[in-house]
C-alpha cells in the first residue's frame, strides 16, 4: 500500500509548487533581469532552475524522464555558474552531463525501479568522486595551473570542491538507485545554498531551499519503497 507521505511526495502539487517558488523568487527580486557580459544570466538561471526542479522531482518519483531533462539542464547550469564565478564549471559539469546520461541508460535497462541499500560500490564511487572534485576544481581555480589559487577565491574553491564531490558521488551512484543517496544530497543542497548566496544567484537560492525539503522526502519515501518491495 502506498503511504500518504509517498502520495504527497510524488504529487503534481509539489511539482507545481517547486517551479512556482523558484520562478516567483527570481522575478520578485528582479534577478531575471541580470545580464553579465551581454549574456542574460538571470533568464538562463530562472528557466534552468525551473527545468532542473522538474528533473529532480521526476527522479524523486523514480521517473526516468528526470534523468533525461537533467542532461539538458546541466548545459544551462554550466554557463550560469561559469559566468557567476565558478572557474572550474567547464571542467566539472561535463561529469554531471555524462552521469545523467548513464543514469538514464541504466534506469531504462534495469526496468525495476526498486531502490537499494548501500554496498561497497557506493563508497568506491564516492572516493573516486572526491579525488576528481579536488583535482578538477584546483585546475579551474588556479587558472588551469597558471598560478596558485587567489586568496579571494579560496572560499569559493573550497565550497565548490565540497559541492562537486557530493555532486559527483550522487551522479556516479544514481544509476544504481541507492536510497541513501538522498541523504548525501541533503548535505549537498545545504552547501549549494551557501554557494549560491556567495554567487548572488537568487533563483538558485530559492531552488535549493526547496531541494532541502525534497531530499528529505525522497530519502524517506525511497526507503519506504525499498522495504515494501523487498518483502
Amino acid at each position: 500500500m502506498i503511504s500518504k507521505l509517498q502520495k504527497f511526495t510524488e504529487s503534481v502539487t509539489l511539482d507545481v509548487l517547486g517551479v512556482v517558488i523558484v520562478v516567483s523568487a527570481s522575478i520578485a527580486m528582479g534577478y531575471h533581469l541580470t545580464v553579465i557580459d551581454g549574456i542574460p544570466i538571470g533568464i538562463l538561471s530562472t528557466v534552468g532552475a525551473a527545468f532542473s526542479m522538474m528533473a529532480t522531482r521526476l527522479v524523486t518519483k523514480r521517473n526516468n524522464w528526470g534523468n533525461l531533462i537533467g542532461v539538458l539542464t546541466t548545459v544551462n547550469t554550466t554557463i550560469v555558474d561559469y559566468y557567476l564565478g565558478n572557474q572550474a564549471a567547464l571542467l566539472t559539469y561535463p561529469v554531471s552531463f555524462f552521469g545523467n546520461i548513464a543514469s538514464f541508460w541504466f534506469w531504462r535497462k534495469k526496468g525495476n525501479r526498486t531502490p537499494r541499500k548501500f554496498d561497497n560500490w557506493y563508497f568506491v564511487n564516492a572516493g573516486i568522486a572526491t579525488v576528481m572534485a579536488i583535482t578538477l576544481n584546483y585546475i579551474g581555480f588556479s587558472g588551469y595551473l597558471a598560478h596558485e589559487i587567489l586568496q579571494e577565491d579560496l572560499a569559493k574553491f573550497w565550497v565548490t570542491t565540497i559541492i562537486t564531490a557530493l555532486t559527483f558521488s550522487g551522479t556516479l551512484n544514481m544509476p544504481r538507485m541507492y536510497a541513501d543517496t538522498w541523504g548525501f544530497y541533503e548535505v549537498y543542497n545545504g552547501f549549494k545554498l551557501y554557494q549560491n548566496v556567495l554567487f548572488g544567484n537568487i533563483a538558485y537560492v530559492a531552488k535549493y531551499i526547496f531541494y532541502l525539503i525534497n531530499a528529505l522526502l525522497g530519502w524517506l519515501v525511497w526507503h519506504q519503497v525499498r522495504r515494501r518491495e523487498s518483502n
